[in-house]
């Protein structure tokens, strides 16, 4: 979900950028700052809770797209790592009798480009591959990492019909194996649409799934939904919440995030 409309809001973003600069050099910069909360119990009969900031630093040069980002996070509860390389918290130990506690500190590194082919090509459809890496640079003694390196690879497919703008998301994570867990390669599908309300307002409603991580825990399916602002053509403001139905998933989340372009 936050994948999607992290991306969404980085595209709105550099589409709405000034150009007089970046011409000259044909590279375009942008920046994500988003705020994140979520609360679920995750199948358990304790809740845990996460804060995340996360910052990221964009550039887009032709049809190419280059990010790097690196989150901070305050986790309390049991055992709930957070993040992967496609942007999920993975539950690697389910044992409420353990004393609940606080953990706090920068998550790992995430790097990731994107390659979109130019709609003029496939008829008016948008499509763009994404391959991504996340370093551990955490702390795994904190249980904010899993200490080992994980691969992603996206496709994405949007089409533009009239204000609407459906897409559909294939993901596929390679996951480290950590000693003494046991962690899956998960798939992840999102699909959903985008709305252009006016020039300046753009709403998306998705669904997203994940399949299990681990054995210990199900499948991540959720609801969400977001509101951009198109404050100007260097600023964008996007609020979003989500549903989880399943165990999987948080119950609830909620977020803020302030796009800003530099050129």
């Amino acid at each position: 979900m936050k994948k999607t409309i992290c991306a969404i809001t980085i595209g709105l973003l550099l589409a709405n950028a000034p150009r007089a600069m970046a011409d000259d050099l044909d590279l375009h910069w942008g920046s994500t700052v988003s705020l994140g909360y979520s609360d679920g119990n995750y199948g358990t009969s304790k809740n845990t809770n996460v804060l995340l900031e996360r910052t990221k630093l964009s550039a887009e040069t032709g049809n190419f797209q280059f990010t790097v980002g690196m989150p901070y996070m305050r986790i309390s509860g049991r055992g709930l790592v957070v993040m992967d390389a496609m942007g999920n918290p993975i539950i690697i130990n389910r044992n409420t009798s353990l004393p609940a506690n606080v953990r706090s500190g920068f998550g790992d590194l995430n790097l990731s480009t994107t390659y979109s082919i130019p709609p003029e090509v496939l008829d008016n459809f948008k499509i763009s591959l994404s391959g991504r890496v996340k370093v551990p640079t955490a702390s795994g003694r904190r249980h904010l990492s899993t200490g080992k390196v994980d691969y992603g690879a996206n496709i994405d497919v949007e089409r533009a019909v009239g204000p609407w703008q459906p897409f559909i998301t294939f993901g596929y994570l390679i996951q480290g194996k950590p000693a003494g867990f046991v962690l899956k390669n998960t798939l992840s599908v999102s699909t959903g649409t985008s709305f252009e309300i006016s020039n300046q307002l753009v709403a998306i409603a998705s669904y997203d799934y994940d399949s299990p991580s681990s054995p210990l825990v199900s499948s991540s399916q959720d609801l969400s939904w977001s509101l951009s602002w198109i404050v100007n053509d260097k600023i964008t403001l996007t609020g979003y919440a989500t549903k989880g139905i399943t165990s999987g998933s948080p119950d609830i989340g909620t977020g803020l995030i302030l796009a800003y372009g530099f050129n």
